[in-house]
């Protein structure tokens, strides 16, 4: 069983951060099979880089001019940016729109099912989909992903979903990323953040004693 220590040390977060999502974590790692300290290790480091030590579980989208065009330049050219600057929803209705599942930009999805959980699930399809894996009517309800319980366990049914155990297992950190943050192991993309996954998983494995 993890214990909220361990979480903190994990998470480098505060131990009342820790002690509020240590009982989700072990109950959504016992359900979906993450069951050794080396796929627990793993599954923590991504959780941990993707809602920035449990800090962040749903996307804010406000954005400056400069970090709008860095994240999502390939969806608002350069000169429309500005009327994108701080206006989440504004933002997020365009950069999501057409994928995951989401319908168009008039359609309001994009800001909807923006990113949520500390998996940070995006997209109708997705919450629908991960909805139906654990029992829970995340497309109609989507600020459920928000709570501990349904969050953990949510990110902890993508991890099977994707068979991550199986990176993990073989401490494939590279090809866990590519899922996480591509959607394709065998991508030939460097995922986002990949020296801060990295470091985690090394923290994260000497926490639970599996270097």
């Amino acid at each position: 069983m993890l214990t909220a220590p361990q979480l903190a040390q994990i998470m480098q977060c505060p131990l009342a951060r820790a002690q509020r999502w240590v009982a989700p974590f072990n109950a959504a790692m016992k359900r979906f099979g993450i069951n050794t300290p080396v796929r627990a290790a793993y599954f923590l480091a991504q959780v941990g880089h993707e809602s920035l030590s449990l800090s962040r579980v749903e996307e804010s989208l406000s954005y400056s001019r400069e970090r709008l065009l860095e994240v999502f330049g390939k969806y608002v050219e350069g000169p429309e940016a500005a009327a994108f600057v701080h206006q989440p929803a504004k933002l997020g209705n365009r950069v999501y729109a057409n994928r995951n599942g989401n319908g168009n930009e008039a359609s309001g999805d994009g800001f909807v099912y923006r990113g949520r959980g500390p998996m940070m699930h995006t997209g109708r399809g997705n919450y629908r989909h991960i909805g139906q894996l654990i029992g829970q009517p995340l497309e109609e309800m989507p600020a459920l992903l928000i709570e501990p319980e349904i969050g953990a366990m949510a990110a902890a049914a993508f991890w099977h979903d994707n068979r991550l155990n199986a990176y993990a297992d073989q401490r494939d950190v590279l090809s866990v990323s590519r899922v996480v943050n591509l959607g394709n192991a065998r991508s030939r993309a460097t995922p986002n953040g990949m020296a801060d996954r990295t470091a985690r998983t090394t923290r994260a494995l000497a926490a639970l004693g599996a270097r």
